[in-house]
């Protein structure tokens, strides 16, 4: 390498994002570049988009903006779903941007070995010199090569073993930009889930566009996670976005693995099923219920989170009131509450009928108020539980410092230690509550 480059990677949006830009990070840390260190200027500034909700695009622009017309010297790599689909775009914010879509992201693995081969200096050179070398070299690379040995910037690790969607769900952008389902090689799936727990870490984020939609060799998300469990010894498995809910008997499965975290979080969507279908669901809403009921009946208490989108085309007072009541009855938790947002190419942005945004807003700002509310509910219930947690890091409350963490129900919990505890610890505490947080006293 002709000089030591330094990267800085900027990741928005979903979980997959981030185990990506755990690659990207370590594949350029493997090769002998480092990462910049916070108020420098990186060499390297790698931007990782979202495109889910038009103010994650408009977030990603003002990023973009701001590292290129700041930094005219350095490369901009911008990659990810908004970069898919409106790459055109993008180019136009500055002469130093180079745009890498979803479709070929796993490029960025290969970077490190290209540019060890210039002697480019300047944003301007690599961008040109990378250029040439994508449109000279084959893609060696895949979506499930996003395998980091280590991870930069998280305590927990995590495994991408789906991609891509072929619900086309009438709000959604994702299949566009992510292509259809795809799933890594089942024994692939295992050896790497097992060489992870050999190297330290404690817990394993399984990740997807739509985990339940995993499928290699006929052996679906179930048979996976049989074989993870029976492979490994201790490392705790985590499950990230579930859906769709046509097989219950899996939530049964899922709740009685004691390895498995009791965190499950449901694309929810709405509580109506006009509504629903209208997005293009195909569940009826009562069988949300069913699944939040089956996982309650464990006596786990699990923490069940979900996402809601309020003001969809034609979504009248009652069909919001329909969500509303189904958030409370089910006692999810967490929601995570979105205002409605049109996004070209999908089936509902021709839509009519549309909801005004200030209705949207307060429907999204009500249906928030109930989510704070449950999950007071929920940490009070906590209290007296003893709960094992992942340490992550260092925080001040109050003038007092606590070492912070993750529990396996999804609980950021905050201990008093006379010892900074080391990130990735696994911890035996007892949970209390107090004023909206979770602490834990260590057990001895």
């Amino acid at each position: 390498m002709s000089r030591n480059f330094s990267i800085s990677i900027y990741t928005l949006g979903c979980r997959l994002n981030q185990v990506e830009s755990e690659a990207v990070s370590g594949a350029f840390l493997n090769a002998g570049f480092s990462l910049a260190k916070q108020g420098s200027v990186p060499d390297i500034f790698v931007i990782n988009t979202c495109t889910v909700t038009s103010k994650s695009e408009q977030k990603a622009r003002r990023v973009i903006r701001k590292a290129s017309s700041e930094n005219p010297g350095s490369l901009v790599v911008v990659t990810g779903c908004y970069a898919q689909l409106n790459g055109p775009d993008i180019e136009k914010l500055g002469s130093n941007i180079l745009v890498i879509g979803q479709a070929e992201k796993s490029r960025l693995l290969e970077f490190p070995a290209y540019i060890q081969e210039t002697e480019a200096k300047t944003g301007a050179a690599l961008k040109e010199y990378l250029q040439f070398r994508l449109g000279k070299e084959p893609m060696t690379t895949t979506k499930f090569d996003f395998l980091p040995d280590t991870f930069s910037f998280h305590t927990r690790a995590s495994l991408k073993v789906q991609d891509g969607c072929n619900n086309f769900c009438a709000y959604c952008r994702i299949p566009f930009a992510r292509g259809r389902s795809e799933s890594m090689d089942f024994d692939r799936a295992v050896e790497t889930a097992l060489a992870i727990e050999k190297n330290g870490y404690r817990e394993l984020v399984l990740t997807g566009v739509n985990i339940t939609a995993y499928e290699s060799g006929g052996r679906k998300l179930r048979q996976l996670l049989e074989a993870i469990l029976e492979r490994t010894s201790d490392i705790r498995i985590r499950l990230s976005s579930l859906g769709p809910y046509d097989d219950l008997d899996n939530f049964a499965f899922f709740i009685s693995r004691p390895r498995i975290c009791p965190h499950f979080h449901l694309s929810v969507q709405s509580g109506n099923d006009n509504v629903l279908a209208a997005m293009g669901r195909k569940y009826p809403a009562g069988r949300l219920k069913e699944i939040t009921d089956i996982l309650k009946g464990s006596g786990r208490d699990p923490f069940i989170s979900g996402d809601v989108i309020t003001g969809f085309p034609g979504e009248s007072d009652q069909d919001f009131e329909d969500s509303y009541n189904l958030i409370r009855d089910c006692g999810f938790a967490m929601c995570h509450v979105f205002p409605y947002s049109p996004r070209p190419e999908t089936r509902a942005y021709r839509m009519k009928n549309r909801v005004p945004e200030r209705i949207s807003r307060l429907r999204a700002e009500r249906l928030g108020g109930l989510a704070d509310q449950l999950y007071l509910e929920y940490i009070a219930r906590q209290k007296g539980r003893r709960e094992k947690v992942i340490i992550e890091e260092q925080v001040v409350l109050d003038g007092k410092k606590y070492c912070a963490g993750l529990s396996s129900n999804y609980l950021k919990v905050l201990i008093e230690s006379r010892d900074a505890l080391k990130a990735g610890t696994l911890c035996d505490v007892v949970l209390n509550a107090d004023a909206g947080n979770v602490f834990g006293k260590l057990v001895q």
